[in-house]
């Protein structure tokens, strides 16, 4: 988190604090490793866009009603249209 930027207020603010701070590092490291396993079929700027859908729908299947078939679900509505 940004040691610049006054204490949050209450737990929540700091939650929401928290999660965006290590979901922009999951991102990261999402990128990196989609890079890495399909090189010369990705870019690194194609895995960078790619990165956020992906911990997105990591983030959906880990939900307590989630798993991988709703993870996989959300990555389908997106290609079609019906997602974020």
């Amino acid at each position: 988190m940004d040691q610049h930027e006054p204490r949050p207020r209450n737990t929540r603010e700091f939650l929401v604090r928290w999660n965006a701070a290590t979901e922009e590092h999951l991102v990261q490291k999402a990128a990196t490793a989609l890079a890495h396993l399909a090189p010369g079929g990705i870019s690194e700027a194609q895995a960078a866009a790619l990165a956020p859908v992906l911990v997105r729908a990591l983030q959906v299947a880990a939900a307590p009603d989630g798993g991988a078939h709703v993870g996989v679900h959300y990555l389908e509505e997106l290609v079609d249209g019906g997602g974020e």
